[in-house]
């Protein structure tokens, strides 16, 4: 259950970091600021999209036993 949890807010989390880098991406050059949360939204989706392949595979190693 708490699995369950996590994984939809990652997923929520992902692509909410997702969905304001492409903002971000449209734009033709960005501010030192942008700049900087461009990064973070990439670390942020990075660790998102770790973690809930991690879930998976425990979810998947679960359901083998």
């Amino acid at each position: 259950m708490k699995e369950h949890f996590e994984f939809r807010k990652l997923m929520e989390e992902h692509k909410s970091a997702d969905s304001r880098l492409g903002d971000l991406q449209k734009k033709p050059s960005l501010s030192a600021r942008e700049t900087l949360e461009e990064v973070e939204l990439k670390k942020i989706k990075l660790r998102a999209k770790e973690r809930i392949y991690h879930i998976v595979q425990e979810a998947s190693k679960r359901a083998e036993q």
